[in-house]
């Protein structure tokens, strides 16, 4: 239902607890192996531009080779990484898009106390059509919404993981710039300059206290209105735990204070709770259950000050045979969009059916369902995707 990363906390449950993921095997250069795979889609759209009306329903192919240069040495890891994203609509070729991902990342280890870990990406994208900020307006575009996004971050750990405190500090900057020029669309190009730190206390074998702080400047490169502007200050405060209580349960759960200060007099600001919370249970050892809430401020796809987001989710993955496994999940979550009355209700349905046919093989058949439900009613709509997935590595 949104763009967002899962926090590292459960993402790591999920590795750690899943046997789902296939097993990379490279070509050895030397110092580095090369790791590619390749993914190919075919499937059905019957609503391309999420529209309320005008709707194109369109069959679809999406290639996507993927390329990883990967040098493992003792506990430290070194990859690079480049992706091509092709996707094209077979009845409506205004929608076809080629993306590009550049990728790079350190995890480095100084000694038991000191760690690095360093991540950098380049992203030239897209948005769909009625996707993010041509919400209910797909048909005012030619072409796909194209951007280019920049990332890095860097994050210094001190404390030895077995010691009964550490602390890490976190720093991340994010370019986004959009394609198109007009003054309307030019207005959300912008940058994130963030700080934070996040302190851990062990209080059992299995459980960390948590405190978390951060600071983010948010910049936007063009303003139709100086007095006016989208640019602001977040500071954030949480609390809260992370925790493998059992062997066959994990999670975390924070909750604090947001707040976020225009600098614009004439901007709504916002000060309130926030909070992120999320749980992997395996009551079986096939069955994995995944439950994920969240609940912050984001920045605004063109109307409001800013978007007010709360949503919850549940994923179910059960693995019937050593190669079968089916997936489950389902969504809901509401956006506020504060200082224009605006709200949406958001649902989301996804299933599929995995099979592994050969270690280098796997079958995905899926289905997505998607459904906006607003107070303006000119960009509900509701979406259905079929689709057919081969991934094949080495």
């Amino acid at each position: 239902m949104s763009k967002t990363k899962l926090a590292s906390a459960i993402g790591m449950a999920c590795v750690c607890s899943s046997s789902f993921a296939q097993e990379e095997v490279g070509i050895d250069l030397g110092a580095f192996e090369l790791v590619p795979t390749l993914t190919t889609t075919v499937g059905f759209n019957d609503n391309v531009t999420r529209s309320n009306t005008d709707e194109i329903d369109s069959w679809f192919s999406k290639i996507v080779p993927r390329f990883t240069l990967v040098n493992n040495f003792g506990l430290n890891s070194l990859r690079f990484g480049y992706q091509l994203s092709r996707g094209d609509y077979f009845s409506s070729s205004a929608d076809d898009y080629t993306d590009h991902l550049i990728f790079a990342s350190l995890d480095y280890e100084l000694n038991s106390r000191h760690r690095i870990k360093t991540s950098i990406d380049f992203e030239d994208g897209h948005d769909d059509r009625g996707e993010r900020f041509s919400i209910g307006r797909g048909d005012e575009l030619t072409a796909p919404d194209e951007f280019k996004e920049s990332e890095v971050d860097f994050i210094y750990s001190y404390g030895a993981l077995s010691a009964q405190a550490r602390l890490d500090i976190n720093l991340n900057y994010r370019d986004l710039d959009y394609k198109i020029n007009t003054d309307e669309y030019k207005a959300r190009d912008r940058t994130k300059s963030k700080v934070g730190g996040t302190f851990y206390y062990n209080i059992g074998a299995a459980t960390d206290l948590l405190f978390e702080t951060s600071i983010t400047d948010v910049e936007y490169a063009f303003s139709i209105n100086d007095a006016n502007s989208f640019d602001s200050l977040e500071t954030s405060y949480l609390i809260g735990a992370q925790w493998q209580s059992t062997a066959s349960t994990s999670g975390y759960a924070k909750i604090g204070y947001q707040d976020k200060d225009f600098d614009a007099a004439e901007r709504g600001n916002f000060s309130g709770t926030t909070w992120q919370a999320g749980i992997v249970w395996e009551p079986l050892e096939r069955a994995t259950f995944i439950l994920d809430t969240q609940n912050e401020a984001r920045e605004t796809n063109g109307e409001g000050d800013f978007i007010r987001r709360k949503d919850i989710s549940l994923r179910w993955r059960h693995e019937w045979l050593q190669r079968l496994r089916t997936e489950a999940g389902f969504a809901v979550g509401t956006d506020d969009y504060e200082g224009s009355g605006r709200t949406d209700d958001l649902q989301d349905i996804n299933l599929a059916v995995v099979y592994e046919f050969r270690r280098w093989l796997t079958f995905n058949l899926g289905y997505t369902f998607s459904d906006r439900d607003s107070n303006q009613d000119t960009i509900d709509y509701d979406q259905n995707i079929y689709r057919l997935t081969a991934r094949v590595t080495l």
